[in-house]
Formats: structure tokens, C-alpha cells, sequence
């Protein structure tokens, strides 16, 4: 009888974020009976907690920092090696664009068997300065040379990748990132909810779900509400995320007077309740490589205001689950918004639409049977070369 398969997972940051949640599914899902899972990230985050309450053995990295640090990603980089020799992994599978290029460096040092990354997104997007991107490329170019293969969630990302020359086409895998659809349906009441927001059973809620850091969109999204409150003065918006940019997006909001308007949650755990509570959820974000919080409101049945990058075409059909708008541009996405607020048939058609694609195509079930076809499908057609790997 074969052992098991055992897997390390790396992700840079310890955050319930999109890459993070595909992460975890695509850990927690996996049949215990095949597979020896492990987890690797930044310490002292949900998204760790998450993991060792499902039982899945954590090894913090206690130098994973997100922005470019050469001191901290170099220890980081040792205490990787250190946890690859000791866990002697037949696969590691990495995430993000450091935990990627750390990761498969580290696995690549200690000889890993089998090295598969997924591509939630790339650093190089137009956001950055050209030196920062030039790097990046590089950087992603030399570990793809490493990598057996490369998980995309979208099309847009494979399609990004070769073109600025990043692996070879045999490489790539499009595997949509999934979530747990019974978990996202919700027939609670939404009065209590309502009230302990300040909301009226009125209001009309948009709702932005995001981490609260450059790049998502936040300002954006204050901004065209400002455009929008004098002829919808019952829109709402709540804004339901922590980070970095909390001060700064509160005073944006105080300056444009529009306090008795926008609605900052912090961090929730209530996101099913939260979506079935907005008449309208949005993402104004620079770029997506999917945009995972979509999901999530399509779902419950929410129509949504997106921006029009990445791998987010692949989840709104524009004009049919949502709309689509270029990323940002305050008055077009104030446009898209005012065509909702003022037609709840087309919110109600839309939404009904949205289930019915997300029902189809993005369950974490078919999300996680597809990972495990390709961690099979790598590791059958490397047995011969690597002994590690001989009882697969």
C-alpha cells in the first residue's frame, strides 16, 4: 500500500484573504487518507488559526514581511529551507508572488520532487514603478524554470504570464478558486443586522469586501458615492475589511461629509449574512486575479459592480451577473451603481443570474478534485527521476 502524499503549503501573510481562503481549501478538502498536509506563513494571523483549528500542522515563518525587505526574506528564506529539510516533502506548493519565489527557491535548494505554484496574481501590475516590475518578471521568469506547474485562477492570468514570458503554456493549469457554496446560503433575518450597523430596512447597501490596503479600490468606491447620495440619499455603503488605509479612507469619507453614509466593520467572520444584507456588492480594485469576494456575493444572489482587470471578466458577465467598469474611473463606476440603485428588477435579475453561474462553475469541491488531479497527474509522470517520490 502507497504512503501518503505529504504536501507543504507556503503563503506569505497570516490573512483571511482570497489567496488565503483558496489556500485553506485547497488544504482542508484534500482526502486525509492520500494526502499529509502542512502549512507554512507569516505567525500570529487568522488565517494560521484557521489552519491549526482544522488540524493542519503549522510552522510559522517568522520573517515573512509583505513588502520587499532583503534582510527579512533572506531569514526567511533560511527558516523555509530549515522546514522543507526537516518535513522531507514530496510536493510543496506555494502561493503569492514571495511566498512563490521564496518557496520554490527553498524547495528547488532542498530538491523537492515535485514544486507547483498557483497564481492569484502577479506583483508586476501597472500600479507599480518599472523597476519593481522589471524585477518581479525576472524574478517570476527564473522560478517558473523551477516549477513543475503553474495553477492559474483565471484565464487573464495564464494569458499575462506568457506573454511577458513566464513558464511555457505545458506549464499552466486553470483551475478556478472555488468556495464552499452551502456555506454562503444564508435565509437569516437581516433586521437585527441592519440595526447594528446604523442601517434603516430602507437603505439601499452597497457592499465593498476587501482587505483595506493600496490597490482594492476603497477610494474609488467613497468617491462615486459622493456622487450618488443626493439623487439615491438611502444608498449605503459598508465597507467590511481591516488594514493599513483605515485612517486615511475615514477621512476621506469626513471630508466629503459623507459619514452618515459610509459604514467601516472592521474585520468580520459574518461574511454570508453580511452579503445577504447588501442590495449591491462591489470591487473597484486596480486588479483582481479572480476577485474571490465576487464570488461570495454572487452566490447569495447579489448583482455586482466590478472592475474590468485580470481574471475578474471571468467571473462577471458583464451585463448579465453584473457590470463591469474600468478600474478607477469614479464616474463610470458611479454610473454602473445608479443604474442598480434605481431598477430593483434588474438587481433581482441579475442576482438570479449571478447564482446560477457561481453554482455551476466555482465550487471549492471541483476546485479541490482538480488540485489533486494535477498533484497525481505531476507526480505519476515524475516518478522515474525522483527516489523521494518512488511510493506515489
Amino acid at each position: 500500500m502507497n504512503r501518503r502524499v505529504k504536501v507543504l503549503h507556503i503563503h506569505v501573510m497570516s490573512v483571511i484573504s482570497g489567496s488565503g481562503i483558496n489556500t485553506y481549501l485547497s488544504m482542508e478538502g484534500m482526502d486525509p487518507t492520500e494526502f499529509e498536509i502542512e502549512f507554512a506563513c507569516a505567525p500570529g494571523g487568522k488565517l494560521g488559526e484557521l489552519a491549526e483549528r482544522a488540524g493542519i500542522p503549522f510552522h510559522p515563518v517568522d520573517h515573512f514581511v509583505q513588502p520587499i525587505s532583503p534582510y527579512h526574506d533572506l531569514r526567511a528564506l533560511i527558516e523555509l529551507i530549515k522546514i522543507i529539510r526537516r518535513g522531507k516533502y514530496d510536493l510543496v506548493h506555494t502561493h503569492n508572488s514571495k511566498g512563490g519565489i521564496l518557496g520554490r527557491l527553498a524547495a528547488w535548494i532542498c530538491r523537492t520532487p515535485i514544486i507547483i505554484h498557483t497564481i492569484h496574481g502577479f506583483a508586476f501590475h501597472s500600479s507599480e514603478t518599472p523597476w519593481r516590475r522589471k524585477l518581479f518578471i525576472h524574478l517570476e521568469r527564473w522560478a517558473a524554470k523551477v516549477t513543475d506547474r503553474l495553477i492559474v485562477i483565471s484565464q487573464p492570468l495564464q494569458d499575462w504570464g506568457l506573454r511577458v514570458g513566464i513558464g511555457h503554456e505545458d506549464q499552466y493549469t486553470k483551475i478556478y478558486s472555488g468556495i464552499e457554496i452551502d456555506k454562503f446560503k444564508c435565509d437569516c433575518d437581516q433586521t437585527d443586522l441592519r440595526k447594528s450597523l446604523g442601517l434603516r430596512q430602507d437603505d439601499l447597501v452597497i457592499g465593498l469586501v476587501a482587505k483595506l490596503w493600496d490597490g482594492k479600490g476603497h477610494a474609488v468606491a467613497i468617491n462615486a458615492l459622493s456622487k450618488l447620495v443626493r439623487s439615491y440619499p438611502s444608498a449605503k455603503l459598508v465597507i467590511v475589511g481591516e488594514g493599513y488605509l483605515r485612517d486615511e479612507l475615514e477621512t476621506q469619507t469626513s471630508d466629503l461629509k459623507l459619514q452618515d453614509h459610509v459604514v467601516f466593520t472592521g474585520f468580520r467572520s459574518d461574511i454570508p449574512n453580511l452579503n445577504a444584507m447588501f442590495d449591491i456588492a462591489i470591487l473597484a480594485s486596480d486588479f483582481e486575479g479572480m476577485g474571490r469576494v465576487l464570488l461570495e456575493a454572487m452566490v447569495m444572489g447579489r448583482p455586482v459592480v466590478a472592475s474590468d482587470v485580470g481574471g475578474i471578466p471571468d467571473v462577471v458577465d458583464d451585463g448579465t451577473t453584473g457590470i463591469l467598469v474600468p478600474p478607477g474611473n469614479i464616474d463610470e463606476l458611479a454610473g454602473a451603481l445608479a443604474t442598480l440603485l434605481a431598477d430593483p428588477t434588474l438587481r433581482e435579475k441579475m442576482g438570479r443570474a449571478a447564482y446560477a453561474r457561481i453554482t455551476q462553475k466555482f465550487s471549492s469541491e471541483t476546485m479541490v478534485r482538480q488540485i489533486r488531479d494535477v498533484y497525481l497527474e505531476t507526480a505519476n509522470s515524475k516518478r522515474a527521476g525522483h527516489r523521494p517520490g518512488e511510493a506515489w
